[in-house]
């Protein structure tokens, strides 16, 4: 039995913009607004003041561009929703604008905020205090001062894609039966502030492969004071910069300080891989 394509309407859908609630969410209800936008109102204030000078937002066009607080309500809305519920259709209706706005918006404003991408993303100097509070964390965390140095983390995971792949999407098929993109990301214990990354390895390559495409592994000679290491997960590496827990041996067992070690340690990385939840 075969279905005949949807017809769409010979007039133009009307629309219902709710961009106006986000005034109301931003003074009454500030969860709402996190919910439509994924941020609070105040990091939405400090990313359109980063952004609002940006040339791509400036152009001699006859035709002017939306407010530039508008184009970032629109992106943001769309980069923290996934599938169908956040389809170019419904962020159109949502907004009040035209399905090509919307992709317009979404490109001006990842433009922007990808040129401001050096100012925030990098190693903390040695001597900094997020350095020392991150040694603390450490030491605090594990009940061990030996493990004061361990000041940064690494853990990795996927980003699911919205469709198969058009080209070798076996690559892409990952271990939970899903299409996607592997991502790594260093971070500092203490705050979760992400220091290094490395995204765009097929879902399906293992975390100490994708690792390899940080900076950190690949400088880390540079970037780690002596004696400073970055703790990570069975899945990674072991070495003088990189520490994980013991494995159990094939038809064997670990030790009692082996044991202990793991322990210990996961009492470290529990909180790592909250970078993800979040």
């Amino acid at each position: 039995m075969s279905h005949a394509p949807p017809e769409w309407p010979s007039e133009p859908l009307p629309q219902a913009p709710q961009l106006h609630l986000l005034v109301h969410f931003r003074e009454h209800c500030p969860l709402l607004f996190h919910h439509k936008l994924h941020v609070n109102p105040e990091i939405f204030d400090n990313i359109l003041d980063l952004i609002s000078g940006h040339p791509i937002f400036h152009n001699n066009s006859n035709n002017s561009q939306l407010p530039i607080a508008i184009q970032l309500a629109i992106f943001l809305n769309r980069a923290g929703h996934y599938g169908n519920s956040i389809s170019l259709v419904d962020v159109s209706q949502w907004a009040g604008a035209s399905v090509g706005s919307v992709v317009n918006c979404t490109n001006c404003v990842m433009v922007a905020l990808l040129d401001q991408h050096d100012a925030f993303m990098g190693f903390p100097p040695h001597d900094s205090r997020d350095f020392e509070l991150a040694q603390r964390y450490s030491a605090k965390a594990s009940t061990c001062p030996e493990w004061w140095n361990g000041i940064l983390a690494v853990n990795g995971t996927t980003v699911d894609l919205f469709a198969t792949p058009g080209f070798f999407h076996q690559a892409f098929y990952d271990r939970k039966s899903k299409y996607s993109l592997g991502c790594q990301a260093v971070i500092m214990p203490h705050n979760l502030l992400i220091v290094d990354y490395a995204l765009g390895h097929p879902g399906s390559i293992h975390d100490a492969y994708a690792f390899r495409s940080t900076r950190i592994y690949q400088e880390h000679d540079t970037l780690l004071p002596p004696d400073h290491w970055v703790w990570a997960d069975s899945a990674y590496p072991l070495s003088t910069w990189c520490v994980t827990p013991f494995k159990k041996p094939c038809n064997g067992r670990l030790t009692a300080n082996q044991r202990t070690f793991n322990f210990h340690l996961s009492s470290v990385c529990t909180i790592f891989s909250l970078i993800f939840l979040i």
